[in-house]
């Protein structure tokens, strides 16, 4: 069997697996529905192999297992279904099937985040913080170029910015005229840029 290199599928992570690594942490049922199921199945397996996430062997927390429950039982979710039953094709949901056998899971298993796991999130997360805060005050002084730099440099995170709550979307919006820039041209443009965040501009 062919040994998993964790630093290749770390060194590759897209702007959608951070949004999904922080979804599934913090049980985010809302911001999971607005990705598409296979591409959550393939970003869990990538956590699997880098030993991220785990299955959760013990019992759910009450508190967990109520928000669960009600996210189940909610209009929302109920719509998720049928829109999933219609779009995924039959080779989406063998290959779903494929990787949830490949992990050891049924479908309604729990997992979680393992500690390594948590830490890369949290590491990720402060970096995030940190690049939001600097694009902050380089748009209070109107400093365009080094915006502009910025904004590139960190724009695999930007996704994440936003499903995480970090980013404000009015701000955001701002310094694109701070750099004289159409906004959702520019990043439509960007193939590390996964659109998730776009629904959080609105």
């Amino acid at each position: 069997m062919e040994k998993i290199n964790s630093k290749e599928i770390i060194s590759n992570f897209t702007s959608l697996d951070y949004v999904v690594l922080s979804c599934m942490h913090y049980t985010d049922l809302k911001a999971m529905i607005r990705i598409n199921p296979l591409d959550l199945v393939v970003s869990c397996e990538k956590f699997f192999d880098c030993e991220f996430m785990k299955k959760m062997n013990q019992e759910p927390s009450p508190q967990l297992k109520l928000k669960i429950q009600n996210w189940l039982n909610s209009i929302e979710y109920k719509q998720y279904t049928k829109n999933t039953s219609q779009t995924l094709s039959v080779n989406d949901k063998d290959r779903i099937r494929n990787i949830y056998s490949k992990l050891g899971l049924k479908p309604h298993d729990l997992s979680e985040l393992t500690d390594a796991g948590v830490k890369f999130l949290e590491n990720k997360e402060l970096e995030t913080k940190q690049q939001w805060g600097a694009m902050v005050q380089m748009n209070k002084s109107h400093d365009a170029i080094n915006l502009k730099k910025s904004i590139d440099e960190c724009a695999i995170l930007i996704p994440l910015m936003f499903t995480a709550g970090i980013a404000n979307g009015k701000l955001f919006s701002e310094m694109f005229k701070t750099i004289n820039l159409g906004m959702y041209d520019y990043l439509s443009k960007n193939p590390l840029i996964h659109p998730i965040f776009l629904d959080y501009l609105k």
